[in-house]
């Protein structure tokens, strides 16, 4: 490699503002990435940051341009990168020992490398130069540090005693299928909705049991809120599920009974590096408290509103996005300008992707929320009994293919593990008693690195078409947003899913055998998607994207008449045209509502309507109907400033007590007793939903009005207005216990939100002193991005902003110096502040910083 032609200094610490580095191109290649390729010849790369840090890449080459993109991220982020990297590929407790071997496992027991490394080798070279050319920068940054460790070694490498290693085109692309593929798009109940249906048909016998758990896990809700309006259509597939009826004939569930250390796969969640009985209380405690829907700990995630033409004031179109990542230090996203090689974008993504999730290219602008389509299936493997690595599917017996993984252990001995495969995908878990081995199929098998580089390209696009060309790419269940410099706005509810036999009921695994195989996958026609809507808004909280669509297997995640979206939804449809404010305001609002209050407390009131005013029960109404509905604390006192939170956390929680706890079998009942409040300490690891028992119960309360047939009566043979009343008297008796007699004084404490020094894996990615605390949680976006395409005519096209909490840079000096844009961005986010998200050259010029040029040589020969 050839020397540097000089030092250069890391931004933020001590940085000059001019400085140059010849770096050699093909080093990312010579590091044994598949199918090499020719070396490109020599490029420049300059790389300008703004006043808040942010880089801006501008090349001739995708190359060169991705690789100025991987050095910017190498010198923000790398170690952050690092953890990602061993986190994604399950290699973290070689360097943080034997407390993580059982994440390692839970890792590489759940994706196949050859998959990957098979994909990327098929890639035409203009695909590989975006992964290799990213490799690339991100180890010639490497190799500066290595020249200078002692002012250029970020501390936490220090402090834990290991180096940053070298990456490949590999490496970059499991960083987004380990944290997007692997986790927004492979979440699975199957198997604990069929052990819940073994316990409900063993209590209650089978047809009462099957109508309880239709109650608890339906698949379609004719009332949930959509994405896309009513009048728009409905999907056009029809799931075959008449009245609830199970469609194939069910097995019984005689495997392990299910573990909240097992299901958890969310921040600090189930893949944290505990041992399992220490790990599954974690996780309990935060289900019962936190009341996390989805798996345990799982956020669910994003929301998002844009208005057109139509809608907006004094623009042509107004997007605003809020990802649910979870708050993390360093930040969650990263931004990132790029800026060449048919590339002119601005915006921040999830760990440095090499796609830009959320941004905007001077005529389109785009953002995402999780889907939860149901792109996952279990299939029940037949074993040989007297061989339990051999199935049986089409008529004969297969072997099923294994790979043997070797974990390497700091401290410790190598631990020896195997990995099992059938047709249909990885076995997941074994069920010994029964011969039984479930397998997980993806419908998005073998398309992660082509989902990458759909999501990569759709910021090259112009129009509707031709980003719609590249949503029919994407195979992840992930819904993408549109809006363009002319005032069009669009949706797609993205990703790849199953042609299911007919008769497959989807909540449940399936027999293996061959029967119930999938015929392939349904055509792109059928994802929902609209286009200038004639409301002329959008808006998603990860509800329903179409009416009529089926719900995902989760047995915590239901679309049904209570959605926290009505809360977006009914500010919208409050104003005759939006303008920013309005949109910024909605963003304020929705950070703070309760999002259970809006469905509970026409059924709280209608309970007590005939109660004297004397009542504590009919004050605990007046209090509730009183209230806006939004929790603050203004002043910080460590409260907020109404009873409200605290009258509907104690109210729901004995209403799911009363209810759903009465005939849910233990230990599913925990599925379904969380009020969706979070405790005070450290406040939740990503947004807050309405809890699925919540959903559950709401529907029960509307009986014959509800879109779920209610055939099993979870009142136990009481009136719901009597069940509503004795949860009432629980409430005020418990909050009496717990902020004294005088109800007028009872003050909730306010719940703090926490920037954790871990990953959303639980695997740390700063030391543990970096965390931040925050007086109040704010149920918003890890960032929140605003893009504005301005009047016609207008001179400034398109206005963005974001905020991208604590800041920019993660990196932190040898001697502790912090980057000056470490936390810069911090107290932004917590007043609701928003910086400039620069795109013009002009713009980018004239607030830019520092500049560094990089000349990338090409090798003469081996390194």
């Amino acid at each position: 490699m050839a020397a540097p032609a000089a030092a250069l200094a890391v931004p933020g610490v001590g940085a000059s503002n001019t400085s140059t580095v010849t770096a050699a191109s093909g080093a990312s290649v010579a590091s044994g990435a598949a199918s090499p390729g020719k070396v490109p010849g020599r490029a420049d790369v300059t790389i300008k940051r703004d006043e808040f840090g942010v880089p801006h890449v501008y090349a001739a080459t995708t190359y060169a341009l991705f690789y100025g993109y991987g050095y910017a991220i190498a010198q923000d982020r790398l170690f952050q990168m690092e953890m990602a990297r061993r986190s994604t590929q399950g290699t973290v407790a070689e360097v943080l020992g034997q407390k993580f071997v059982d994440f390692d496992k839970s890792i590489r027991g759940n994706y196949w490398p050859a998959s990957i490394r098979r994909q990327l080798a098929d890639l035409p070279r203009r695909e590989r130069d975006i992964l290799d050319g990213y490799a690339a920068g991100m180890n010639a940054w490497i190799a500066q540090i290595r020249a200078q460790p002692d002012k250029r070694m970020p501390k936490q490498f220090i402090d834990l005693g290991f180096q940053p290693t070298r990456w490949d085109a590999f490496d970059v692309a499991m960083v987004f299928v380990g944290t997007m593929a692997n986790r927004f798009s492979d979440a699975t109940s199957e198997i604990d909705n069929l052990a819940l249906v073994t316990a409900l048909r063993d209590k209650y016998g089978e047809q009462k049991g099957m109508a309880l758990f239709n109650e608890l896990k339906w698949i379609v809700n004719p009332d949930a809120p959509s994405t896309i309006p009513a009048p728009e259509g409905v999907y056009p597939v029809k799931v075959g599920q008449a009245s609830g009826a199970p469609m194939q004939p069910l097995a019984r569930y005689d495997g392990p009974a299910p573990t909240f250390a097992r299901l958890a796969r969310g921040s600090d969640g189930g893949l944290l590096g505990q041992d399992a009985e220490t790990n599954a209380a974690t996780m309990l405690a935060q289900f019962a408290e936190s009341g996390q829907p989805g798996l345990a700990g799982f956020p669910t995630t994003s929301n998002m509103w844009i208005v057109g033409r139509n809608k907006a004031r004094d623009a042509r179109a107004i997007m605003l996005n809020g990802p649910q990542f979870g708050w993390f230090a360093p930040a969650y996203t990263y931004g990132i300008g790029l800026h060449g090689a048919g590339f002119d974008l601005v915006g921040n993504t999830p760990f440095g992707y090499p796609c830009i999730l959320f941004g905007h290219n001077g005529k389109v602008s785009w953002g995402s929320t999780a889907g939860f389509g149901d792109d996952i299936d279990i299939y029940a493997e037949k074993l040989d009994a007297t061989n339990p690595n051999r199935y049986f599917h089409n008529g004969r017996w297969h072997d099923m293919e294994k790979r043997v993984e070797i974990i390497r252990v700091k401290g410790a001995e190598p631990v020896v593990q195997e990995v099992y495969r059938t047709v249909h995908g990885i076995v997941m878990q074994r069920d010994a008693k029964r011969s039984v081995a479930y397998a997980k199929a993806r419908a998005w098998d073998g398309l992660e690195v082509q989902s990458l580089l759909a999501w990569t390209h759709q910021a090259q696009a112009q129009d509707w078409k031709s980003w719609t060309a590249q949503a029919a790419r994407h195979a992840l269940t992930i819904n993408w947003y549109y809006a363009d410099v002319s005032g069009n706005i669009g949706y797609v509810h993205t990703g790849a899913y199953p042609a299911r036999r007919p008769g497959h009921d989807p909540r449940l695994p399936v027999p293996g055998t061959g029967e119930w195989d999938w015929k392939g996958l349904l055509p792109f026609s059928t994802n929902p998607k609209v286009y200038n809507p004639k409301q002329g808004w959008i808006a998603n909280w990860n509800n329903s994207p179409q009416k009529g669509y089926p719900a995902s297997d989760l047995f915590a995640f239901v679309w049904g008449g209570a959605d926290r979206v009505v809360e977006i939804d009914r500010r919208i449809e409050a104003h005759d045209r939006l303008g920013v404010d309005e949109m910024w305001q909605i963003l304020k609002d929705t950070s703070a509502v309760d999002v259970n209050r809006t469905h509970f407390l026409p059924f709280i009131e209608r309970a007590t309507a005939g109660l004297p005013a004397t009542d504590a029960r009919r004050q605990l109404a007046m209090q509730l109907n009183a209230w806006s509905g939004l929790s603050y604390d203004a002043q910080h006192t460590g409260h907020y400033d109404t009873a409200g939170p605290a009258i509907m956390d104690a109210w729901l929680s004995a209403m799911l007590r009363r209810t759903l706890g009465q005939v849910v079998p233990a230990p599913y009942d925990k599925w379904f007793l969380a009020s969706g409040y979070a405790a005070p300490q450290d406040g939740p690891t990503g947004s807050l939903n309405i809890g699925n028992g919540s959903k559950v119960l709401y529907e029960a309360l509307r009986g014959d009005k509800s879109g779920v047939p209610q055939t099993f009566d979870i009142f136990g043979g009481k009136r719901r207005d009597e069940v509503i009343l004795a949860a009432l008297d629980d409430a005020v008796a418990a909050l009496k216990d717990k902020l004294g007699p005088d109800m007028s004084a009872w003050r909730a404490p306010t719940v703090a939100l926490t920037f954790r020094a871990n990953n959303f894996f639980g695997v740390p990615q700063a030391n543990a002193d970096e965390a931040v605390r925050t007086p109040v949680y704010m149920n918003r976006g890890t960032e929140n991005d605003l893009i504005v395409f301005g009047p016609k005519g207008s001179a400034a096209k398109v206005a963005a902003y974001d905020v991208v909490a604590p800041g920019q840079s993660g990196f932190i000096a040898p001697d502790g110096t912090r980057s000056a844009h470490y936390a810069d961005q911090l107290e932004m986010y917590t007043t609701f502040g928003r910086k400039p998200l620069w795109h013009d050259p002009a713009d980018v010029s004239r607030t830019t910083k520092s500049v560094e040029r990089l000349h990338i040589e090409p090798l003469s020969g081996a390194e």
